[in-house]
């Protein structure tokens, strides 16, 4: 993308040139008809009224050889001219697909650009823009931004074409008249000067305050359990209202200032008409000049193909400002820095035996001057079952998401099998690394298509078994469409742990070199979390895995645990070891078994 919507166009033009030639080649032939068949009509009626004088000259000439002996038939000149219309639309129409190809072509390509690099980014700019703010500019502004390159171009090259060889014929058949003619075109400069900020202004306004509803849309919608579950209905109308009425006092601006523009030319045109049928009568009746009955018919008829694109001038000049405000927008996102890129890559894969190492990380999120992380330290071998354990907020699903490199971090902070996180690719960590999230994501697919999200080449066979891993196999059994049941959006058919045993299956189907679980068996019973964790054993032995998790039942199965606080690593140890130690883990120890006690 280019840095304004000129040089765009330009680029864009150059691109489909071949497509464009074509189309430009269109317009002029049926431009070119569009003042001919006026012109014929002149030279019909001349030659059909006995009384008037004969025209004479080059097409005089052509039309006498066209029609030969028939050149006094009425029928004669009334099927040339059917002809010369029927020639006229058809190049009109085609030029009119030529145009919107090309535009729905260019639209094709940006709105490609823009997913894949809206795919590329960070979740820092996933934090920043919204959801509904990105589908916003990927559609209102990418619609937008298509009528400039379909009616936008199309019309001016259209006025082009057809007034200036229309005055050009104008000039021909009254001069005085023609100067008449032409006074719109001194004043649309003038209004589109006046006007072009306003519109672009009240346009970049418009599509934020649609972005602003979009996200607060997508927000409530999603949200709708968590909504009635309050009973807070009542408020979010009342902002939906705010956001509504504010878009729509907007709106009514812009469309104001729109509004202008149509019915001023349409007044403009029919002035000047009317100054000609005056300036005519002048002509006529004062003997101002020569002008008998077909010239003044040619001229109006021509007069009036010149004032159509006249009129639609005031229909694309808000086009072009709402252009220049939305494709702003895209910019926008287009020019959004990629934090998290692939440097110089130095390993295309991650080691199958992979130690882990953390040296002094500190870590805040963007926009925040919160450490998340504060200079943590920490040694992972290859093939340990870690736990991580803690309070809320010490940094535990952080130290996931900076080794999924989902944020940028400084060079030598993170070192996986003795090289930097930065010397592998991007790629590789997808391939590698397998996260099970607290609260996990599921599509609205069938069970079957969800388990295998990570995995689109796995049989049945390999997802049934995954799913028996998890503890899911015979719950999909039990419902009526089995693996092929579609369970709605964000998995809504589903219990908490059912969601969090397809997201289990759906890791075990990767099976990844590296698994980290962020808190999977919140939402389980003590017996379903024996057996996942006992196929989790299994099935990765020897692998590195790391736990979130706060229940005393699995961390004490862990070769190891690490307690975080405030971002810092304060003890780590065996679960003995720690226990010993009569610190923050033996008091969440006692405290826990006091608890099952009782």
């Amino acid at each position: 993308m280019e840095n304004t919507l000129w040089k765009n166009l330009k680029g864009i033009l150059s691109r489909y040139r071949q497509s464009l030639f074509k189309a430009v080649i269109m317009v002029i032939i049926a431009n070119g008809l569009l003042i001919f068949i006026p012109l014929v009509f002149r030279h019909a009626v001349a030659q059909l009224d006995s009384h008037a004088l004969k025209p004479e000259g080059e097409l005089q000439s052509l039309l006498g050889f066209i029609l030969g002996n028939h050149i006094n038939s009425v029928f004669a000149w009334a099927v040339l001219l059917f002809i010369l219309s029927l020639i006229a639309a058809f190049f009109k129409y085609h030029m009119r697909v030529a145009f919107i190809s090309i535009s729905r072509n260019a639209e094709s390509d940006l709105r490609s650009a823009l997913f894949s690099k809206i795919q590329e980014q960070s979740m820092a700019f996933y934090d920043k823009h919204g959801v509904g703010d990105l589908l916003s500019r990927l559609t209102n502004d990418i619609s937008t931004y298509r009528d400039v390159l379909g009616p936008g171009l199309m019309y001016p090259l259209f006025f082009i074409t057809l007034v200036f060889p229309g005055l050009a014929a104008l000039f021909t058949l009254s001069i005085p008249l023609a100067f008449v003619s032409m006074i719109p075109l001194f004043i649309i400069p003038i209004v589109n000067y006046a006007m072009r900020n306003l519109i672009y202004t009240a346009s970049y306004q418009a599509q934020e305050g649609l972005a602003d509803l979009s996200n607060m849309t997508r927000e409530h919608y999603s949200g709708i359990k968590v909504v009635k579950g309050y009973g807070i209905e009542p408020n979010l109308k009342e902002i939906f209202g705010t956001l509504g009425h504010r878009l729509i006092k907007i709106n009514i601006k812009l469309n104001a200032y729109q509004g202008l523009l149509f019915p001023f030319f349409t007044f403009l045109t029919k002035m000047t008409t009317t100054a000609l049928v005056i300036v005519a009568a002048l002509i006529i009746f004062k003997a101002w000049g020569v002008l008998n009955t077909a010239d003044f018919v040619t001229f109006m008829w021509i007069q009036s193909y010149i004032f159509f694109p006249v009129l639609m001038l005031a229909w694309v000049m808000p086009i072009y400002a709402r252009g220049r405000a939305s494709y702003k927008r895209l910019l926008e996102i287009y020019e959004e820095p990629v934090e998290v890129r692939d440097r110089e890559i130095k390993h295309e894969t991650i080691p199958a035996q992979a130690d882990i190492e953390f040296n002094h990380l500190s870590f805040s999120y963007p926009g925040s001057s919160k450490l998340i992380l504060n200079d943590l330290n920490l040694y992972i071998k290859s093939g340990t079952l870690l736990g991580i354990t803690g309070q809320v907020g010490a940094g535990k699903t952080t130290l996931f998401r900076l080794l999924n490199r989902e944020y940028e971090i400084p060079e030598g902070k993170v070192r996986i099998g003795g090289n930097d996180i930065h010397d592998y690719p991007l790629e590789a960590f997808g391939k590698s690394i397998v996260t099970v999230e607290q609260l996990p994501f599921l599509f609205s697919r069938t069970i079957f298509e969800n388990v295998r999200f990570g995995n689109e080449m796995a049989l049945f066979d390999e997802v049934q078994m995954v799913s028996q891993y998890a503890d899911l196999h015979e719950t999909v059994l039990d419902f009526p469409e089995q693996y092929e049941t579609v369970i709605g959006e964000r998995g809504i058919t589903l219990s908490g742990g059912q969601k969090q045993r397809v997201a289990i299956a759906r890791a075990f189907l990767v099976n990844g070199s590296i698994l980290l679980l962020d808190d999977i068996f919140s939402s389980l019973d003590v017996k379903t979390e024996a057996r996942i964790f006992d196929a989790i054993q299994t099935r990765f032995k020897g692998k590195t895995i790391l736990l979130i998790t706060h229940r005393l039942s699995v961390l004490e199965a862990m070769d190891r645990i690490v307690y975080l606080d405030e971002g810092k690593v304060i003890e780590d140890g065996t679960p003995e070891e720690l226990k010993k130690l009569d610190g923050k883990y033996a008091a969440m120890f006692q405290l826990q078994k006091i608890n099952s006690e009782e």
